[in-house]
């Protein structure tokens, strides 16, 4: 909240800040320009310096310092900065001194306040939902149990058949024997090379040239010739007459015939005896396996809260200022014409309601200052400076 001297310390302190503001750069500004003026002097002595000193003649003396040459380094020098700071003078401020304007309102208008209002802030953030889906299910249902029931499936069973197998039988055994085939060592190739050969083809020196000579060709064509057809002489034709015809229908005839009748024949049915040889089989071994399961747990999502701020309203003084308005003055003129004094009343009566109305525009209506005490004064410019 501004007090009653908020303006004027508000005034105040920018002055302030403006002039310090002024004379450091003041101070700068003449800082650079000495130091500036002194490596300048430096330069200018140490350029007289350079012109002084006698510079060696080249070419002299150069065979007796031949052998004995030596490195002639650069000799460091100490440069001394001369710095010379001015005491500062007082400088002349100006200061505006605000003077309040005081501004006449004569019609009250109400201004709306803008208010504090919470900002909220949508953070989306993952939520699991659980839809339930409508399944129907029927209350008592008969459930079907499946029992099992022994079957007798008839099958034949194998007979064990005797085999006859020679005790010592002979096993033929193949011997590879290397042999020899005789090869002769270096032994002479035919290559075909192809060559050019020059074969000369007499040609004519007057080549002679054949020319095509077109000559016209007839084609017989047919011509067609007229030929005269007889027209055709109207003909009876006689039309045959339905006659009813006797179809022959098929009769069933049993013919008798021999059924063939099933014999059993006995056949010998080859049956293999397998005998058990023991061989490594592969065994599957199970090993247990660690699974990781997804554990869900609670993740906190960071989300800005709306804090209240307390924001201060600025509500400047309000001053009162009463204008006195004098009356205006009304100067009646003489009617030279006479007319009736019905008219002249009209009249009279007219000026005196014109009065009146001009009394009551210029009158100051009556503010309610609790009515408009929350008026918002940011756009109106008070003290000189814009708030």
């Amino acid at each position: 909240m501004y007090t009653q001297d908020s303006p004027r310390t508000f005034s105040r302190t920018t002055l302030l800040l403006a002039s310090l503001l002024v004379l450091t750069t003041s101070i700068r500004a003449e800082e650079e320009k000495q130091s500036a003026g002194a490596e300048a002097e430096q330069k200018q002595v140490d350029a007289k310096e350079a012109q002084d000193t006698p510079k060696p003649k080249r070419g002299l003396h150069h065979h007796e310092t031949y052998h004995h040459h030596v490195h002639h380094y650069p000799v460091h020098k100490e440069k001394t900065l001369t710095i010379i700071k001015k005491i500062p003078y007082p400088v002349k401020v100006e200061k505006e001194v605000h003077v309040p304007v005081e501004k006449v309102v004569h019609v009250p208008y109400e201004v709306k306040v803008p208010k504090p209002y919470p900002v909220i802030k949508h953070v989306p953030y993952e939520v699991k939902e659980i839809v339930k889906v409508p399944h129907e299910v029927p209350a008592p249902y008969p459930v079907e149990k499946k029992v099992p029931v022994p079957v007798h499936v008839p099958y034949d069973r194998p007979v064990p058949v005797k085999v006859y197998v020679p005790a010592p039988y002979p096993v033929e055994k193949k011997v590879h024997v290397p042999v020899k085939v005789h090869v002769p060592a270096p032994y002479p190739v035919e290559k075909n090379v192809p060559y050019p050969v020059k074969v000369h083809v007499p040609v004519e020196k007057p080549y002679p040239v054949e020319k095509v000579v077109h000559y016209p060709v007839k084609v017989p064509v047919e011509k067609p010739v007229p030929y005269k057809v007889e027209k055709p002489v109207p003909y009876e034709v006689e039309k045959p007459v339905p006659v009813h015809v006797i179809k022959k229908v098929p009769v069933a005839v049993h013919v008798p015939y021999d059924r063939p009748v099933p014999v059993h024949v006995e056949k010998p049915v080859p049956y293999e005896v397998k005998e058990h040889v023991p061989q490594p089989y592969p065994v599957v071994k199970e090993v247990p396996v660690k699974v990781e399961k997804d554990v869900p747990y609670p993740v906190h999502v960071p989300y800005e809260k709306p804090v209240p701020v307390h924001l201060e309203k600025h509500i400047p003084e309000y001053h009162e200022k009463h204008i006195s308005y004098k009356e205006p003055e009304f100067h009646y003129k003489k009617i030279e014409h006479h007319e009736p004094e019905h008219k002249i009343e009209e009249e009279k009566e007219e000026g005196h309601k014109e009065v009146e109305e001009i009394k009551e525009i210029h009158e100051e209506p009556e503010v309610d200052h609790e009515k408009y005490s929350h008026h918002d004064y940011s756009h109106h410019q008070y003290y000189g400076h814009h708030q």
